[in-house]
């Protein structure tokens, strides 16, 4: 019986005391959504003081470059050492190579998905197809645990004497 009346007493209770908790999260709602607004408020001019900022600087730099002497190119020149009466010799005059010489930029390597790792597999093989492992442990004697990310997921590799002991691959 005395559980009959608490558990009505809490069902009158959410009853009665529904209306003013829904009041109060209403009142919550607005005062979080207005101290939201306020704080955004100060930031409303970063973007155009950092461009600012980024514009005097590029002047800065422009008008340091339009001050600076012109390089010539850079010539070596060999003295020219004469005995008296003997023929001068000829000045060779070598130029260096004018810009930068770039090379062209290798493409990263392609490596293939993890999930072709088979057991038995050198250890070397698997890093040379496969790529280095996102993470690797040493944890015996010449045993080591490598980690790689597949299309699939997480591939664990457990090496011993430099063969692959055992592969997990996700399901």
């Amino acid at each position: 019986m005395r559980t009959a009346w608490l558990l009505s007493g809490c069902v009158l209770g959410l009853m009665v005391y529904e209306g003013p908790a829904a009041a109060q999260t209403v009142v919550e709602y607005g005062a979080g959504a207005g101290a939201a607004a306020t704080a955004t408020a100060g930031a409303k001019g970063a973007g155009k003081s950092i461009g600012a900022a980024f514009e005097s600087v590029g002047k800065a730099l422009k008008q340091a470059q339009d001050q600076a002497p012109k390089a010539e190119p850079a010539t070596n020149a060999r003295p020219a050492t004469t005995a008296p009466g003997a023929a001068k010799p000829k000045t060779e005059v070598i130029k260096e190579a004018e810009g930068p010489t770039a090379a062209a930029p290798t493409p990263p390597p392609s490596y293939e998905d993890a999930m072709g790792i088979q057991k038995g597999m050198s250890c070397e093989e698997v890093v040379r197809r496969f790529g280095p492992p996102a993470m690797a442990f040493a944890t015996e004697d010449d045993a080591k645990t490598m980690s790689y990310a597949s299309k699939a997921g997480g591939v664990q590799v457990e090496c011993q004497a430099g063969k692959v002991a055992s592969v997990e691959r996700p399901r």
